[in-house]
């Protein structure tokens, strides 16, 4: 259980941290030489969504365990399976693996803390 939840913590961890790089530098994850205005636009809403969400999978879990913890786990791994999906359609297979695995890694560990 110690590892599961480890690993639980550091995928949500890397989601927030791909957060904040969209915000802070937004042509690092379009790969574009110079980031547009809609750019930005779009890393501050993917931010405003991700770390709070990253931040409460990835802790929830150390503190709480039950059915309202699942929930937001289940919450958290449906948001990754939309970025996986988004990555799909744009082929962006690093994305579509990352948020595979951590929607997997969120999807096992509510499965353990219910």
């Amino acid at each position: 259980m110690i590892a599961l939840l480890v690993a639980n913590t550091f995928v949500a961890a890397v989601t927030v941290a791909f957060a904040v790089v969209a915000v802070v530098r937004p042509a690092a994850l379009s790969r574009s030489a110079a980031p547009t205005g809609g750019e930005r636009f779009y890393g501050w809403m993917y931010a405003v969504r991700a770390v709070p969400l990253g931040a409460l999978a990835g802790v929830l879990p150390l503190a709480w365990s039950g059915p309202a913890c699942a929930v937001a786990l289940l919450a958290a791994a449906v948001a990754q399976l939309g970025d996986a999906g988004i990555g799909a359609t744009r082929r962006e297979w690093g994305m579509t693996a990352g948020s595979s695995v951590a929607a997997a890694v969120h999807v096992i560990t509510a499965v353990a803390v219910w």
